[in-house]
């Protein structure tokens, strides 16, 4: 995880065992809550903690506050303790008293699940199911849940949205998210580190941005881009990134820049000709490991749908760039990688991937995979245009694997190394059934002596 000031190690690392500690108490006293505000921002950018996040963010139903009341008595731990704010059925911010006396002094969430030992804490906020400045009769026939927004005033949203709640791995924590983040969020975090201190700035954007410190939060609405300290380019952002990525051989850190340089203008030209993909395989556990470059990976990996890489054999032939290339297998009709050959003077040096994007020069790659809507083993093309229930792609040893479309569709947009990139809608579970559990928070990679070797 990215740090920037001395304390950063400290404060993540507290953040995130009071995250745990309040996991355990919710699941053992049945509490239903679900990641809000900054921590949901931070799950959709980082898939987990936000590096500069000074406490954590959840929601419960307004009513399931008096859950909360019930346990705040319980000596459940000597280091964490749960307050709730005496006039928590009283609506509305600027109605509420401060408590101090209590040690209760906040007045905007409804509860707080506090870690003593490190002053770190969980804000726990009200979501109702009816607009406060109505009375609930009004909002009877209305699917719509309300909620503070940045600046404390309230703003709706479709119950579909939050509900049903789904089970979600953040910083490797298993927590529940909504239904659908991507919507709840729709401001990306500008924190970024400038000598030694986190520090705002505004990216160039077209939706409603939030800028954030520790002492105020002020939204603006912008269509052009906006500069407060700096406006980073495409190359400032990646090389921001770099600098959270270690290195252990000489030449890990140029590797690593043609790699994430690559995935970057894939990324662009996809955009540009609407190819569908989603990054998958060691590009899809460096996401869900550290939200982005794994630092010993030696390529980038994507998933398309089968019959788009036609859309590739058309864009191939096309003076799109002059650094990169790209390079479909032209036995990529054949189902099975064993059966197919390389065709070395034409620079296909692969079999397994239907294609690949190459760096011109350097030759660094994003392997281009194929995912099927039938079961290639069965063959069954007659459904090849149908979409089926599950999805068929390769395991880790170049087996078929078959699991459930849900895991990949919809896709979400994700950053990557602060390069925007398309995700699938439930990446833990395709790596956790390709690779094994271990894999969602554990590298199977150290540095030792200078040399990337394998994990215990």
């Amino acid at each position: 995880m990215h740090t920037c000031t001395p304390n950063d190690d400290l404060r993540q690392r507290a953040l995130l065992y009071t995250l745990l500690q309040w996991t355990q108490l919710a699941r053992k006293n049945k509490i239903r809550y679900w990641i809000a505000h900054e921590t949901l921002n931070g799950y959709v950018q980082w898939h987990g903690l936000s590096p500069h996040a000074l406490d954590l963010d959840i929601l419960v139903m307004a009513q399931d506050t008096s859950h909360l009341v019930e346990l705040r008595p319980l000596h459940f731990s000597s280091d964490y303790e749960l307050k709730v704010h005496p006039q928590w059925h009283i609506v509305g911010k600027r109605k509420g008293s401060y408590f101090n006396a209590e040690g209760t002094d906040f007045v905007e969430p409804n509860a707080r699940f506090i870690n003593r030992k490190d002053h770190v804490y969980i804000n726990i906020w009200p979501m109702h199911d009816y607009h406060p400045n109505q009375t609930k009769t009004e909002n009877l026939t209305k699917e719509m849940f309300n909620e503070y927004d940045e600046n404390y005033k309230w703003k709706s949203s479709p119950k579909e949205w939050t509900f049903p709640l789904k089970p979600c791995r953040f910083s490797g924590i298993n927590v529940y998210c909504p239904a659908e983040p991507e919507k709840l969020i729709t401001n990306i975090s500008s924190i970024i580190c400038i000598n030694g201190s986190w520090q705002k700035f505004h990216e160039r954007i077209t939706t409603k941005k939030i800028i954030t410190n520790e002492n105020s939060k002020i939204a603006k609405q912008t269509t052009t881009a906006q500069t407060t300290n700096a406006i980073l380019s495409d190359e400032e952002l990646l090389e921001k990134a770099l600098k959270s990525v270690p290195t252990c051989q000489p030449d890990d850190r140029d590797r690593q820049r043609y790699l994430l340089h690559g995935l970057q203008a894939w990324s662009q030209l996809a955009e540009k000709y609407n190819i569908q993909y989603w990054i998958s395989y060691g590009t899809l556990i460096g996401f869900i490991q550290r939200g982005g470059l794994l630092p010993h990976d030696l390529d980038t990996d994507i998933m398309i749908m089968f019959n788009d890489t036609r859309k590739l054999i058309e864009i191939s032939k096309l003076n799109f760039s002059s650094t990169y290339e790209i390079k479909v297998q032209p036995q990529w009709e054949i189902f099975d990688d064993r059966y197919r050959s390389y065709f070395r003077e034409d620079g296909i040096n692969f079999v397994a991937p239907n294609a690949r994007f190459i760096h011109l020069t350097a030759r660094y790659h994003v392997d281009i995979y194929p995912v099927y809507d039938f079961n290639p083993i069965y063959a069954n093309r007659s459904i090849e245009k149908q979409e089926s229930e599950n999805l068929t792609a390769y395991d880790n040893d170049y087996k078929w694997l078959s699991y459930p479309r849900r895991w990949t569709y919809p896709l979400k947009t994700c950053y990557f190394s602060e390069i925007k990139v398309m995700c699938p809608a439930q990446p833990e579970k395709f790596i956790e059934l390709v690779y094994g559990t271990s894999t969602l928070a554990k590298s199977n990679r150290k540095c030792v002596e200078g040399n990337w070797v394998k994990a215990d």
